[in-house]
């Protein structure tokens, strides 16, 4: 999960300077449930809220704060 966060925040968001992320493991994977990750931007940490959108796995990844 964190590569695919990474690739969002860096094509999707136009983030630059993305480095280490960092999720909670074994996360309830139910529609609607939410969770932070922690990612490093330019070396500044930010939160980004991640967003389950199904009971198959799909999740969106919103705007790092």
């Amino acid at each position: 999960m964190q590569a695919d966060v990474r690739k969002i925040l860096t094509e999707t968001y136009q983030v630059s300077d993305v480095g280490e992320v960092l999720c909670p493991a074994n996360r309830p994977v139910q529609d609607g449930s939410t969770f932070s990750c922690t990612v490093k931007v330019g070396g500044v940490g930010k939160t980004v809220t991640i967003t389950v959108t199904g009971n198959d796995g799909r999740y969106e990844v919103g705007a790092p704060g």
